[in-house]
């Protein structure tokens, strides 16, 4: 039955997955840390219930058995070592400039401050949404990672309806505080997928 919800590994694919995540864990903090007291922020709570789906989401593709079964120099174990690397570490990499790039405006709760800024450079200039995009692809890692391919089937769709609801009261907020601008930002950057030109 353990077959039906986990494919054989390789152990390094895991230990660069804990590695990884550790460091993700360590950008998160640091962000949080970084952030201004919010005094006079403009706050949807409808936010909440999309990061507690988000969550279910992540919390689905970690369930099953781990078989780390794979010699570690095989085709396979190879595969998904380099899987790990691009994927979590692609999500590590996106969330430090993600999150440099917003500095102050960051938050884990869809907010505006009275000086909010509408940022557009950075990865913001392709998509309007990278953490979450970081997040999908720590997602896909974790999957990777612990040879969860079948639990993708339900974990990528929660994790999306979770990131909908996110995204849809961080932009109300937004189109609040900046009106056309925003609106204009929003027809000519897709939300979470880069356009590939």
């Amino acid at each position: 039955m353990g077959v039906l919800y986990a494919v054989p590994i390789g152990a390094p694919q895991l230990w660069l997955f804990d590695a990884l995540a550790l460091c993700l864990f360590v950008l998160v903090v640091r962000a949080a840390l970084r952030r201004p007291k919010e005094a006079g922020a403009n706050r949807d709570s409808s936010a909440r219930a999309g990061i507690v789906v988000q969550t279910a989401g992540i919390f689905l593709v970690g369930i099953g058995p781990v078989h780390p079964l794979l010699p570690w120099a095989g085709i396979s174990a190879l595969a998904g070592l380099a899987g790990v690397l691009l994927l979590n570490g692609g999500a590590v990499a996106l969330f430090a400039s993600s999150s440099t790039t917003l500095g102050r405006n960051w938050s884990i709760e869809a907010r505006t401050l009275e000086d909010h800024e509408l940022v557009r450079t950075g990865p913001y200039a392709r998509v309007r949404h990278p953490i979450y995009l970081a997040m999908l692809l720590f997602l896909l890692g974790l999957a990777v990672a612990l040879g969860h391919w079948i639990q993708l089937v339900i974990a990528v769709p929660t994790f999306l309806i979770g990131t909908k609801m996110r995204t849809d009261a961080e932009e109300r907020l937004l189109e609040q505080s900046f009106g056309e601008q925003f609106r204009n930002y929003r027809a000519s950057t897709p939300a979470i997928f880069p356009k590939i030109a």
